[in-house]
C-alpha cells in the first residue's frame, strides 16, 4: 500500500522559498523518565507520536508546557495555553461552549466540527462545547502544529492539543490553595493523593472560580460577564498485577454566569470596520444574556504488557453534557426597533435560545512496540459515537412558527498505524497511516410537533498519510522534513429554499502539508532553539455565514505558508528567557460567492480571492524573562512577559477587523517552608480589543436594523486582571 501526499507545483515553489529562508540516533526516553519533565538527560520528554520519547527527537513543531511552566506563567485556561503559543489563535466567543481555534491558517467553524483534536488523558474529547472546560492539577500540555490526522484522525486537520492530568501516586499528601482578585473574583483549588495501599492509589482534585466580571452594561447598569465555575475529578490506579494496570477517571463541572455581552454600533461606516479606540463602546443592549452548562465524564484505561516487546492500551470514555443559552439579537435598547424602516420588533429581538445536547462513547485499542531497538511502531482501532441536539428558538424572528431541533448522529471508526525505523544510525524514517469512516445523519424536526422537516446523512472517509524524515548526528541536534495529511468531516446546513444561495451538505476540508524544521540544544543544554517553515494546500475551507441561521458556503481553496521559530535559554544568575514568533500568510485562493448582503449599487457575485481567512493573525510573537533565587529562608520565582498579536479579521470579507495589539502579564511568587504566596496581573496596560465581531455585511438582519442602523456587533476583551493566592502544600 503506497500512501502519497499531492502538492501543486505553486506550492513546492513556495515551500522552497520558505525553507530556504528558514535553514535548514532516535534519541528515546530513558528508563524512569516522566513525560512533561526533564529527564536525566536534560530532555523534555513527551508523547506526542504515542510513546515517550525526547521532544527534540520528534519531526513536528511542538509547543510543551511543564508543570513549572504551568505555574511560573499562571495557565488557568485552555485560552492562556493558545496565547502562549505562537501560530495558534483563540477565539471564546458568545457563551461558554463557543470557540473558534486557528492552527496556521487552519481554522474552525462555529457551529461544526473542530479543526484542532482535544486530547486529554488519551481520549479524544467529541465535541468543542467540551474545550473550554476548566482544567486543572494539570501534568504536562504539548501543542501540536500542523496536520496530526494520521495518529489523532478527522478534526485533526490543525493541529493538536494532548493533556494529561496528574495520575495518583503512592505518597499522601496534596495541596489547596485560595485566591482573590479584582472583579472580586475568587478561587479556591485542592488536590489530595491518598494511596489506600500497594496497589490502589487515590486522586481528588477540584477547582472553583466565582466572579463578578468585568464588562458593564451601560444600560442595564450591571455587570454582564460574571460567572461561577465549580470542578472536581477522581482518578484510581489499580495495579491488578506485575504487568498490568487500570486506571480510573470520574470528571464533574457545572458553571453558570452571563453570556452574549455583546456591543453595537455602525462600525463599518464610521471607523472603516476598524474594531479600536471610541468604536469599543461597552454593551448597551436591554437584556442580559444567560448560560448554564453542566458536564460529567466517565473513563477507563487498561493497560497491559504482554512479554517484553509490546504493550496493550485500551481507553473508553462516556461524556454528557447540557448546556442552556439565552440572549438578544438585536443588542440595543430602541424600543421598538424596526427593518429596513418599518417598525417590526416592538420589545426587541428577544429571548433567543439554543439549548445543546451531547452524549458520546469513545473507544481506542493501541498495541504498541516496547523496545529501544531499531523499529519502533503501534497500530489501533478508534471508535467514537457522537450525539448531539441543538434548538434553534429565534423567539420573535420565527413569528410565530415553531423553533426546530437538529438531532445530528456520528458514527466514527478508525484504524492507524505508525512505524519509525533507524534507516541509518542518524537518520530515522517514519511513516504512519490512518483511515476515519465517520457517518453522519441529521434529522431537523419540529419542538412541537415533532413534525420531520428534513432528514439528511452523508458518509465522509479519508486516508491520512504522514511521513517524516529526521535527521540526527547528535542528541542536541535535529533536522526534519515532514509530509501529512488532515480532514475536517462535512456537515449539515439547515434546509435551503428554492432562492437561497447555500447546499443543503458541505463537503469535507482537507490540509495536505509539508513542513521543514530543526531542532537544537546549545551550551550544555542551557540553550534551546527550533525553527520550521511549513507550506499547506487547504480546501474546501468552511466559511461559516449568518443568513438567517448559520450556514456554512465552502472556499474551494486556501493557500497558507508560514514560519516558525521559539528559543529558552537559562542566563545564569536565575534569570531564564524564552521566546516565540509566527508568521502564517494564509489567504483565499479562489472563492466567488454570491452577494449575502446585495445593496444597490454592489455586486451580485463577490470575488474574494486574496481575502485574510477569518480569525487567522499573520503574526502572532511573544516572549518572557524569569528568575528563581532565595532571600533568607524564601524561594522567589518571579517572571513578565509580553505577547503580540497582529491584524485579526473576522470575517472573509475583511471588513470588519481588530489592529493589532501587545498584552503583558506579571507574577511574583515567594515560597516559604509549605506556603507559597502569588501576587500576578494579566494585561498589565489594560489594553482594550475586540474578541469576536458580527458584521452588517455579513448578516442581513443587522444591515436592515434600526432605527439609526445599519449596525455591526462586537465583544470586547475583559481588561486588566490582577489578584493575589496563597497555597500551602502537605
Amino acid at each position: 500500500m503506497h500512501a502519497t501526499i499531492l502538492l501543486t507545483r505553486s506550492t513546492a515553489v513556495r515551500l522552497g522559498l520558505t525553507i530556504g529562508l528558514a535553514c535548514l540516533g532516535s534519541t528515546m526516553a530513558h528508563a524512569g523518565e516522566v513525560p512533561g519533565k526533564r529527564g536525566a538527560s536534560g530532555e523534555i520528554i513527551v508523547t506526542a507520536r504515542g510513546r515517550a520519547e525526547a521532544e527534540i527527537a520528534v519531526p513536528d513543531t511542538i509547543a510543551v508546557f511543564t508543570q513549572a511552566d504551568i505555574v511560573t506563567r499562571r495557565l488557568k485556561t485552555i485560552d492562556d495555553f493558545i496565547a502562549a503559543t505562537p501560530g495558534i489563535f483563540m477565539i471564546h466567543d458568545q457563551d461558554p461552549g463557543t470557540n473558534l481555534i486557528s492552527v496556521r491558517g487552519v481554522s474552525t467553524n462555529r457551529s461544526q466540527s473542530p479543526s484542532i483534536a482535544y486530547i486529554v488523558d488519551g481520549l479524544a474529547l467529541p465535541d468543542s462545547e467540551l474545550f473550554t472546560l476548566r482544567p486543572y492539577d494539570l501534568a504536562r500540555v504539548e501543542i501540536l502544529k500542523g496536520p496530526q490526522g494520521a495518529l489523532f484522525g478527522r478534526s485533526a486537520s490543525g493541529g493538536a492539543v494532548n493533556m494529561t492530568t496528574n495520575d495518583p501516586t503512592g505518597e499522601w499528601g496534596g495541596e489547596a490553595a485560595m485566591g482573590i482578585g479584582n472583579g472580586m473574583t475568587w478561587t479556591a483549588d485542592g488536590v489530595i493523593n491518598a494511596p489506600v495501599s500497594d496497589q490502589v492509589q487515590l486522586r481528588l482534585a477540584g477547582s472553583y472560580r466565582n466572579s463578578d466580571g468585568f464588562i458593564r452594561n451601560s444600560f442595564l447598569d450591571k455587570k454582564v460577564d460574571g460567572s461561577i465555575s465549580r470542578n472536581l475529578r477522581l482518578k484510581a490506579r489499580v495495579v491488578l498485577s506485575e504487568t498490568s494496570t487500570l486506571k480510573l477517571r470520574l470528571g464533574w463541572a457545572n458553571e453558570e454566569g452571563g453570556a452574549a455581552y455583546i456591543s453595537s454600533g455602525n462600525i463599518t461606516s464610521l471607523y472603516g470596520g476598524r474594531l479600536s479606540g471610541k468604536a469599543l463602546t461597552n454593551p448597551f443592549g436591554d437584556f442580559e444574556g444567560r448560560a448554564s452548562r453542566e458536564w460529567w465524564g466517565a473513563q477507563a484505561t487498561l493497560e497491559q504488557e504482554l512479554g517484553d516487546d509490546l504493550r496493550l492500551t485500551w481507553t473508553g470514555g462516556y461524556d454528557d453534557y447540557h448546556k442552556d443559552f439565552v440572549e438578544e439579537l438585536d443588542f440595543r435598547n430602541d424600543k421598538p426597533l424596526t427593518f429596513f424602516g418599518v417598525p417590526a420588533f416592538p420589545n426587541g429581538i428577544q429571548p433567543i435560545s439554543q439549548p445543546i445536547d451531547i452524549r458520546a462513547w469513545t473507544s481506542e485499542v493501541r498495541l504498541t512496540s516496547r523496545d529501544d531497538g531499531p523499529l519502533r511502531w503501534h497500530a489501533g482501532l478508534f471508535f467514537q459515537r457522537l450525539e448531539r441536539d441543538r434548538t434553534d428558538d429565534f423567539g420573535p424572528l420565527l413569528f410565530g412558527a415553531e423553533a426546530l431541533l437538529a438531532e445530528t448522529r456520528s458514527n466514527q471508526i478508525g484504524a492507524f498505524a505508525q512505524a519509525s525505523y533507524d534507516i541509518a544510525p542518524t537518520v530515522e524514517a517514519t511513516l504512519a497511516l490512518r483511515y476515519d469512516r465517520d457517518r453522519r445523519k441529521e434529522d431537523t424536526v419540529g419542538t412541537t410537533s415533532g413534525g420531520v422537516v428534513a432528514q439528511r446523512a452523508r458518509t465522509f472517509e479519508k486516508w491520512q498519510p504522514k511521513v517524516s524524515l529526521a535527521w540526527r548526528p547528535t542528541n542536541d541536534f535535529t533536522a526534519y522534513l515532514t509530509g501529512a495529511v488532515g480532514f475536517k468531516a462535512g456537515g449539515f446546513n439547515p434546509l435551503p429554499g428554492p432562492a437561497d444561495i447555500f447546499q443543503a451538505v458541505f463537503p469535507a476540508e482537507t490540509t495536505r502539508s509539508l513542513e521543514a524544521g530543526m531542532k537544537a540544544r546549545l551550551a550544555d543544554g542551557r540553550v534551546r532553539l527550533s525553527l520550521a517553515g511549513f507550506v499547506t494546500d487547504y480546501e474546501n475551507f468552511q466559511n461559516t455565514v449568518f443568513l438567517g441561521n448559520s450556514v456554512v458556503l465552502s472556499a474551494p481553496q486556501v493557500d497558507v505558508h508560514g514560519i516558525e521559530a521559539s528559543a529558552e535559554a537559562d542566563l545564569g544568575a536565575g534569570f531564564r528567557a524564552d521566546a516565540g514568533m509566527a508568521w502564517t500568510h494564509s489567504r483565499v485562493g479562489r472563492y466567488t460567492t454570491p452577494n449575502p448582503t446585495p445593496e444597490p449599487g454592489e455586486p451580485a457575485i463577490l470575488d474574494l480571492a486574496g481575502k485574510r481567512t477569518p480569525n487567522a493573525p499573520d503574526w502572532t510573537v511573544n516572549g518572557g524573562l524569569g528568575w528563581q533565587g532565595e532571600a533568607g529562608p524564601a524561594a522567589i520565582n518571579a517572571r513578565i512577559s509580553a505577547a503580540y498579536v497582529s491584524r485579526v479579521d473576522f470575517e472573509i470579507d475583511n471588513i470588519l477587523h481588530s489592529p493589532g495589539y501587545v498584552s503583558a502579564d506579571a507574577r511574583i511568587g515567594v515560597t516559604v517552608g509549605a506556603w507559597t504566596f502569588d501576587i500576578w496581573t494579566q494585561n498589565l496596560f489594560d489594553r482594550r480589543w475586540a474578541i469576536s465581531a458580527f458584521g452588517q455585511q455579513q448578516l442581513p438582519l443587522l444591515l436592515g436594523l434600526g432605527p439609526n442602523g445599519p449596525f455591526d456587533s462586537f465583544t470586547i476583551n475583559t481588561g486588566r486582571q490582577f489578584g493575589a493566592s496563597a497555597a500551602w502544600r502537605f
